[in-house]
């Protein structure tokens, strides 16, 4: 109601504790403040979408579905509003106050124990309880204001304010527009926020897929592209745009050997382009500061190297991976191991062992250019994944006896004379000292070939 005066609530004698935990141990970047914002607003702004589709009544019908961010530099704020599904005073207090009732005392029981067991990190399924995502604004910020005006026609706008401390207050709002505006009062040693150019760059990098137009400061156009390459029909890609999206992604200006581009919602949904670069060791200027995948939820990022979809023998792979079936836990920089995880990482991997064979097959001389480079690490595969090791055992490929190129295990078979009982090999330090072995004499004698294994 309208002459309602705010109400005070006190966060459990835990909150102070566990906002602390939350800010100085799962979050390691404190720009992902934005991200976690906007990945909030996407979501009610897909609710939004939802509700206008399959019912007449919402209030302010006409508005833009849009996030725009806007900042005060001398008053050191910033604005994160949307146009999304809103909230009552009810959704509000059971929104973000959440983390309040979630059974804080339990959580940092258990955290301390996984620390006295080694663990740094809190265990995922007590994460999971909490809408933690939000409370990154604390790295930042010392006041958060929260106003927002729910999709219900008569529903009141209802404000949130907290520091961070152990209390929270609710109260009347003014505002005339569906969505929510969070308003960042930020930390003086987080001034730098306080500035469009910065907060575009943080935009671009985390949440440029979106599907929403995101509009910083006084930009009439989104700073977000909101067209992901990956999200696209393969047939509708050309090889320039993969190549140039393989730039922006790696900033190795040499094309990839192999660019494998997966869409797929069964058995689980995978929207992906992977790419194999020409060489292991890349330039000075590669973006990439380490192995694994970008991997994407709604169009926003939430890891950047992602070492959970696909095996460790594959660390040399690049790419993008989005799927709106891979659950997250709340503070979206870790994914949780579950099934449909293990759905996602074995139809990535069957897909580049498909792509590497016909690479093979259609492209020798690049498979060679990829054996001599990548070969040790296929190896490492079938020594290592047991459960993978027969898919990998078609890629290996070998020097012999028989001349300078490679030969796979297949054709070596379909070649043996008829009289020869097993594949034979020799273990050399190099291919020349492998060709010159004494051993050899036999089996030049005989006609059997022999492989030639000269990896460490």
């Amino acid at each position: 109601m309208p002459d309602e005066k705010p109400k005070t609530y006190k966060f459990k004698a835990e909150i102070q504790q566990l906002l602390n935990i939350l800010v100085h141990s799962l979050y390691t970047d404190r720009e992902i403040f934005l991200r976690e914002l906007i990945s909030n607003a996407v979501d009610a702004l897909n609710k939004v979408q939802f509700q206008m589709l399959t019912q007449r009544q919402v209030f302010d019908s006409e508005a833009e579905l849009a996030i725009r961010i806007t900042v005060d530099e001398a008053a050191r704020t910033i604005t994160v509003s949307d146009s999304g599904i809103g909230m009552t005073r009810d959704e509000v207090i059971q929104n973000l106050g959440t983390i309040a009732q979630s059974g804080a005392a339990a959580f940092v029981k258990q955290l301390a124990e996984a620390e006295a067991d080694g663990e740094k990190r809190p265990p995922l399924e007590l994460i999971g309880q909490f809408g933690v995502g939000f409370y990154s604004v604390f790295m930042v910020a010392d006041e958060v204001r929260v106003v927002s005006r729910s999709y219900v026609t008569d529903a009141e706008p209802v404000e949130w304010v907290s520091d961070g401390s152990e209390r929270f207050r609710v109260g009347p709002a003014d505002k005339e527009t569906r969505g929510t505006d969070v308003v960042l009062k930020l930390k003086e040693d987080a001034a730098e926020f306080a500035n469009a150019w910065r907060l575009e760059q943080i935009v671009k990098k985390h949440s440029d897929f979106v599907p929403f137009p995101i509009y910083v400061g006084d930009r009439e156009q989104p700073v977000n592209q909101r067209k992901p390459l990956w999200r696209q029909s393969p047939r509708d890609v050309s090889a320039d745009e993969y190549d140039e999206f393989y730039k922006q992604l790696t900033l190795d200006w040499d094309k990839p050997l192999l660019v494998s581009h997966l869409v797929s919602d069964v058995p689980v949904d995978i929207h992906s382009i992977l790419f194999v670069p020409a060489h292991r060791e890349r330039g000075p200027l590669n973006l990439r500061t380490d192995h694994g995948l970008a991997l994407y939820a709604r169009g926003v990022l939430i890891q950047e190297y992602n070492k959970d979809l696909l095996p460790n023998h594959w660390r040399f792979v690049e790419g993008v991976v989005e799927s709106e079936d891979l659950p997250l836990n709340v503070s979206r920089e870790t994914v949780q191991r579950d099934p449909a995880t293990n759905r996602i990482r074995k139809g990535l991997v069957s897909r580049l062992i498909r792509e590497l064979g016909t690479l093979a097959a259609d492209r020798p001389d690049d498979y060679t250019r990829f054996w001599h480079e990548f070969g040790p690490f296929v190896k490492e595969g079938v020594a290592t994944d047991l459960a993978g090791k027969d898919d990998l055992v078609p890629l290996l490929r070998f020097a012999s006896s028989q001349g300078e190129g490679l030969v796979s295990l297949a054709e070596y078979v379909g070649r043996m004379a008829e009289d020869q009982p097993a594949i034979y090999y020799l273990l050399a330090e190099n291919l020349e000292s492998a060709a010159h072995s004494p051993h050899l004499d036999y089996f030049r004698a005989t006609g059997y070939e022999v492989l030639y294994l000269v990896d460490p």
